[in-house]
C-alpha cells in the first residue's frame, strides 16, 4: 500500500524547494497543493482512508475553534457579570477510547478551551477528570464534551 501522507510531504518538501521558500506558509500550500495532486487521480490509490481523513481532521479544527469561541463567550459573560454566580468542579468524563493519541488529544482540547481543564486521566484509561469554571448541569457538560470532542476524534484517528 501506498504511504500518501508520505507522498504527500515530499511534494510539500518539493515545492518549498522549487519555489526557494521552506516558510511554514510555504510548506502549508505546497501541503495542499500536493493533496489536490494526489487526490485528482485518486482511483489509482485504490480503496483508501487518507482523503477522507484530511475532511474529518478538517471538522475537528472546525468544531474546535466553533468550541473555543462559544467557550471564551461564556467565561467573558461571566467575568463580566456582577456576583460570581457560578458553580466550579470536577468532572469525571467516562472515555470510550483507550488509545493514548486520542485521549492525549482529547484532554489537549479541553484544556484549550477557555474555562476547562484537563487534570488526570484514570490508570485503567476510562475516564478523564476536567476541572470546569462553571457546572450547572454536569451530565450535560459531560455529553457537551464528548459529542463535540471525542467522538470526532475517534472518526478521524480511526
Amino acid at each position: 500500500m501506498v504511504n500518501l501522507f508520505m507522498i504527500n510531504i515530499l511534494l510539500a518538501l518539493t515545492w518549498g524547494a522549487v519555489t526557494g521558500s521552506f516558510s511554514a506558509v510555504s510548506l502549508a500550500f505546497g501541503f495542499v497543493l500536493g493533496f489536490i495532486a494526489l487526490w485528482l487521480p485518486r482511483w489509482l490509490w485504490g480503496e483508501t482512508r487518507y482523503f477522507r481523513r484530511f475532511w474529518l481532521v478538517a471538522r475537528l479544527i472546525g468544531v474546535f475553534l466553533f468550541e473555543l469561541a462559544m467557550s471564551a463567550l461564556s467565561v467573558l459573560k461571566l467575568v463580566v457579570t456582577p456576583g460570581h454566580n457560578y458553580k466550579p468542579g470536577i468532572l469525571a468524563v467516562p472515555l470510550e477510547t483507550r488509545n493514548g493519541v486520542e485521549i492525549t488529544v482529547f484532554a489537549n482540547l479541553i484544556t484549550l478551551t477557555p474555562g476547562t481543564l484537563s487534570i488526570d486521566v484514570s490508570q485503567d484509561r476510562r475516564t478523564l477528570y476536567v476541572h470546569a469554571i462553571d457546572i450547572r448541569d454536569p451530565e450535560a457538560e459531560k455529553r457537551a464534551m464528548k459529542t463535540a470532542f471525542e467522538d470526532n476524534i475517534m472518526e478521524a484517528f480511526e
